[in-house]
């Protein structure tokens, strides 16, 4: 009885490190097409910390929101959430990352 469980205990920690070094691989070892994935699974979470800007034709800033958003691309325009309210906008559209 004790070999088998001295048997199943050391399949046990197999098995844990064999998950760990995934894990560590999956997070750290990251392609650039991995990255994207975590930053996309990170903005459908929580959002991710952006400024956006809504440029008129001569350049000026006519609109400006920071906070963190999880944009969507609806058509011609892009949407969000800001202080509640949904926003969509559409024209000279920059948005930034930021940490």
């Amino acid at each position: 009885m004790s070999k088998v469980k001295l048997y199943l205990g050391g399949a046990a920690a197999v098995a844990v490190v064999v998950l760990a070094l995934m894990g560590w691989h999956y997070f750290f070892g990251l392609t650039s097409g991995r990255q994207q994935e975590i930053k996309h699974f990170q903005s459908d979470l929580v959002g991710l910390k952006r400024v956006v800007e809504q440029y008129d034709g001569n350049g000026k800033v006519i609109n400006r929101f920071e906070g963190r958003y999880k944009i969507e691309t609806e058509g011609n325009f892009i949407s969000f959430i800001h202080e509640g309210n949904n926003i969509k906008l559409s024209g000279n559209i920059l948005v930034k990352e930021v940490d």
